[in-house]
């Protein structure tokens, strides 16, 4: 297996996009056939699935399905026949054959930025032809592995116009989904990447993003992490929100590592081992159930 990153700079990672070619796309782990086990081996409880409503203006939630009894090459027939995303978060730590995958990943990732790499979560993404995610962001660093199939993925800056920053707080604290809204304009600000097999990308971490499938199935790996530059701003916009949302302060995005910033990300550390952390009240229930006798692969748990 082969990696290999564009750039190798400490200030790049986390800041910069930054390209990189990998030889993934010829690993057997990621035939149908293996895919097909992966899926019957994963914890079926843990298993995301999701789908999207078209692309457009606005903040349109992901739908969460559920598939309780479906094999695994039965769920990859729906996948490719339908409009599904299946998101298997930690794949490195839930189903052995994978961490050796994971570690070369994040080993590279290490190796090419000189700086350590931890909070390492490789998720499997394995999505339907066409289907979109919708524009969002993550509060972790985030490297994407093309592996099958071809996708866009569009970035915008990560300002105040694109992700406000109340609401990127509040993803920091976990009291609100992922999600933004969008609006068609902001495409004119976006840098449009198109991923390939053998391709893979990192952007500046909390960058707003959102992806669209090319007409074919994709398999892709999300490989979520950090850095301590990037575990400093991640708290410092933790902070940021406990203290907007108890004291009525409107603090400022932490745009480097400043003294500011690093006492902000103190007291974030403080306030997690102090008070009890805000969390989604409930997390998002199921409303389809994925049903290979349906022209679309999905149907209504209320029907």
């Amino acid at each position: 297996m082969s990696i290999s990153w564009a750039e190798r700079n400490q200030r790049a990672y986390g800041r910069q996009i930054i390209k990189a070619r990998h030889s993934l796309h010829n690993s057997p782990l990621f035939c149908d056939a293996s895919l097909a086990a992966l899926l019957d081996t994963y914890p079926r409880d843990r298993l995301g699935i999701w789908t999207f409503a078209e692309h457009g203006e606005g903040e349109e939630a992901p739908v969460r399905g559920t598939a309780p009894d479906m094999s695994g090459e039965d769920l990859l027939e729906a996948v490719r026949r339908g409009r599904i995303w299946l998101n298997l978060r930690a794949a490195n730590q839930l189903v052995p054959d994978y961490a050796h995958t994971s570690d070369s990943i994040f080993d590279s990732i290490e190796d090419a930025s000189g700086r350590r790499v931890f909070k390492r979560d490789m998720g499997i993404l394995i999505s339907s032809p066409g289907v979109n995610v919708h524009y969002h962001l993550d509060i972790p660093q985030v490297a994407l592995f093309q592996v099958r199939g071809e996708k866009t993925l569009w970035l915008y800056p990560p300002t105040e116009a694109y992700a406000p920053s109340e609401r990127v707080e509040a993803i920091a604290m976990r009291t609100c989904e992922e999600g933004l809204h969008f609006k068609d304009a902001f495409d004119e600000a976006a840098k449009q990447v198109k991923l390939k097999p053998g391709m893979a990308l990192t952007w500046p971490q909390m960058a707003p993003h959102r992806v669209q499938n090319g007409d074919m199935m994709n398999v892709s790996l999300s490989c979520e992490f950090m850095t301590l530059p990037g575990l400093i701003r991640a708290n410092a916009v933790y902070a940021n929100g406990r203290m907007r949302k108890q004291f009525g302060a409107k603090p400022s995005m932490p745009t480097s590592l400043t003294p500011a910033t690093l006492g902000k990300a103190a007291f974030a550390r403080l306030l997690k081992h102090t008070s009890p952390r805000h969390s989604l009240k409930t997390p998002t229930p199921p409303s389809f159930t994925i049903d290979l006798t349906s022209k679309t692969c999905t149907r209504p748990l209320t029907s």
